[in-house]
C-alpha cells in the first residue's frame, strides 16, 4: 500500500513543526570489506565493523514565528546530547475518524544530534525554505504504527 505524504508532518515533542512539507531518513549503512581467492572472478563481501543507523533531513517553508517548532530546534544549537523526541509522522488522522497514526522514532538508548540548523532560503520572488538535519546515534530508527 502506497502512502501519500499529505498527511505527514515532524513532532517535536508534542509540537508540530510549521510547515515541514518533506522530511527523509538515509536508513542504515553497513560497513563492508571485500575479500578474493587466487583465480576467483568475482569478490566476495563481508559485514564488518558496526553499523551507522544513519540520518535524518526534513524542509519545508520558513517559518520565524513557529517559537514551539523551528525557533525551539534552533535554539537547541549548543545542546550536546540527541534528542529522544523528535518523530516523523507518515500517516496523521489520515482515516474516516481521524485516528490513523504511524511514525518513525530512534529506539529506546538512542537518540537525534542534529547538526544542522537554520538552513534557509528566502528569494525575493518566493516563499522562504528551512531545514534541518541530524545525526542518529545509538539507537536505529524504529517504526510505530498505532493503527492496529
Amino acid at each position: 500500500m502506497a502512502i501519500s505524504g499529505r498527511t505527514a508532518r515532524v513532532m517535536y515533542g508534542a509540537n508540530t513543526i510549521a510547515e515541514m512539507g518533506e522530511m527523509s531518513l538515509s536508513g542504515v549503512t553497513s560497513e563492508t570489506a571485500g575479500a578474493s581467492s587466487f583465480g576467483a572472478s568475482a569478490q566476495t563481501k563481508f559485514k564488518v565493523g558496526t553499523d551507522d543507523p544513519g540520518q535524518v533531513t526534513f524542509s519545508g517553508n520558513y517559518d520565524p514565528t513557529d517559537t514551539n517548532g523551528q525557533v525551539a530546534l534552533n535554539a537547541l544549537s549548543s545542546v550536546n546530547y540527541g534528542l529522544t523526541n523528535l518523530y516523523f509522522y507518515d500517516q496523521y488522522g489520515a482515516g474516516a475518524a481521524g485516528d490513523l497514526y504511524s511514525y518513525w522514532q530512534v529506539e529506546a538508548g538512542g537518540g537525534i544530534f542534529l547538526t544542522q540548523f537554520n538552513n534557509f532560503t528566502l528569494p525575493n520572488s518566493g516563499i522562504g525554505t528551512v531545514s534541518f538535519t541530524g545525526e542518529v546515534s545509538g539507537g536505529f530508527m524504529e517504526w510505530v504504527n498505532t493503527n492496529a
